[in-house]
């Protein structure tokens, strides 16, 4: 390939990002070094890997215990194997449920269209993790396990095109969402194929960073106040109990796993988004002009 074509492919890129304010350029600029890192990561990630020496189960886990599952508990509880960590899914699902009956409530039209979108994409995401987790968690092995972090990628999308509509700017939040929502699926799946775990690891961590990033900035004259640091710290809880599984079942005399409480922590996650809902939703004037 020639210099001229290389310039011409870079300004290509990059020039989609000179419309845009400094901050949103600076967001832009660096959205699509993002996306090589996760290249980078996708393509190079296995034999990364390999060389490090990380061995990974057909779950996709570093660990496994000697019942052959990643996880501790493996009680069953009427003809429902892996009990706790199958039913602790509920809670997930009433929580987007609740979630989507509060944006009902208040009206999609006082929204704007990307805040509304990624309120709805978000929502569902909780729905979707509760069913993929479940039927991971009821026979836990590398396909299912492909279901429950698509369910995740659905909410990690939606939360962070909240976030860019909350404290960047709603116009270019549908952007962010759209493009977490393709790397984080495509993140998911590779596991299955080539045991990669690397690009959910980008997606998931990066996309916490960019939370914990946005949180520290001001919110918009139009942002409904969702406390993002509520969000992180519900995340942050969550990933506490999920790398304690064993641990917190052992501390608690094997009543409760790290791994069933991390699903009940996840649900907290809507609490925010509601509360905000409810108490700045903008009571009328069309989305659009938001």
């Amino acid at each position: 390939m020639s210099s001229s074509s290389v310039k011409s492919s870079q300004g290509s890129v990059f020039e989609q990002c000179m419309p845009l304010t400094p901050m949103q350029r600076h967001l832009c600029t660096s959205g699509w070094l993002a996306m090589a890192l996760w290249m980078l990561a996708a393509f190079f990630g296995p034999d990364l890997l390999a060389y490090l020496g990380v061995p990974l189960s057909p779950h996709g886990h570093p660990h496994v215990h000697a019942h052959g599952h990643p996880f501790v508990d493996v009680r069953v509880w009427l003809g429902i194997p892996n009990a706790l960590d199958v039913l602790s899914n509920i809670p997930l699902a009433l929580a987007g449920a609740w979630g989507m009956r509060a944006m009902k409530r208040s009206g999609k039209s006082g929204f704007h269209i990307n805040t509304s979108q990624a309120l709805s994409v978000f929502f569902w995401g909780l729905v979707i993790t509760a069913v993929g987790s479940a039927v991971y968690h009821w026979a836990p092995d590398a396909r299912s396990l492909v279901l429950d972090r698509l369910g995740m990628a659905v909410t990690f999308s939606g939360a962070l095109g909240l976030a860019m509509a909350e404290r960047v700017g709603a116009h270019i939040a549908r952007n962010a969402l759209l493009a977490v929502l393709v790397l984080g699926s495509l993140s998911a799946v590779m596991p299955l194929v080539h045991g990669n775990v690397l690009p959910w690891a980008v997606v998931q961590f990066g996309g916490m960073g960019f939370l914990a990033w946005a949180a520290l900035r001001k919110p918009l004259p139009t942002a409904l106040g969702v406390s993002l640091g509520g969000v992180l710290a519900v995340y942050a809880l969550a990933k506490v109990f999920e790398l304690g599984d064993a641990a917190v079942f052992h501390a608690t005399g094997d009543l409760v796993s790290g791994h069933t409480l991390k699903h009940v922590a996840a649900a907290l996650a809507a609490w925010p988004v509601v509360r905000a809902m409810r108490q700045n939703a903008p009571s009328g004037g069309s989305g659009a002009d938001r």
